[in-house]
């Protein structure tokens, strides 16, 4: 095939190959497919996409797992608070309570 140039009397040649198409596309619907070419012409030769993971990856998801197994409330500690307020012996520590929502804002 012979392609004319602009402000050129000569002819550039078109080398390119020609496409195979390998199926249709999903969800198109109008027949036209794309071509699974690699880098040498041929069709369907791609390797399938792998993944693996790092050790330090595999150890957080094993340190994630361990954790999602603890419960969400220490209930020894509960139940000892309710029979220290139950009795009257439970103290609040007004000072450490008044620091703690001091560090609280200002971590905002």
């Amino acid at each position: 095939m012979s392609i004319p140039t602009i402000s050129n009397t000569s002819t550039a040649t078109d080398n390119r190959g020609t496409v195979r198409q390998t199926g249709t596309q999903p969800g198109s619907g109008n027949g036209v497919g794309n071509s699974n070419v690699g880098s040498q012409g041929e069709a369907g030769n791609s390797q399938p996409d792998a993944v693996s993971i790092s050790s330090r990856a595999a150890d957080l998801q094993s340190l994630e797992t361990s954790i999602k197994q603890l419960p969400d409330t220490d209930v020894s500690r509960v139940n000892a608070i309710r029979d220290q307020v139950n009795a009257g012996e439970y103290a609040v520590n007004s000072q450490r309570v008044a620091d703690k929502m001091l560090a609280f804002e200002r971590s905002l």
